[in-house]
């Protein structure tokens, strides 16, 4: 098989599977009753913390779909990546 070939066909697939983890999504921020985005673990509010250089370099190699930060939660010490859909204003 041709190499040009197959790593047309991994990209696409690799694109195509980061679009279908956003359609689903996973590590999506999550509200609950007492807050907008609640730890997976627990449920309590999380904190934003500074990204690592590693998130950075996620974020390129996603291709910028996912704008996803740090968080950490001061109940149970989760910490990880979130993300959120971008805020569109509707026109009234």
């Amino acid at each position: 098989m041709d190499i040009f070939l197959l790593l047309f066909i991994s990209l696409i697939a690799y694109v195509i599977s980061l679009f279908l983890i956003k359609k689903i999504g996973l590590s999506k921020k999550r509200k609950c009753d007492n807050c907008n985005n609640c730890c997976p673990d627990c449920r309590a509010a999380l904190n934003r913390i500074e990204r690592k250089n590693t998130d950075h370099i996620l974020h390129h190699i996603t291709f910028r779909i996912f704008d996803a930060r740090r968080y950490i939660c001061s109940n149970c010490g989760w910490e990880g990546l979130r993300w959120e859909e971008k805020f569109h204003p509707t026109k009234n």
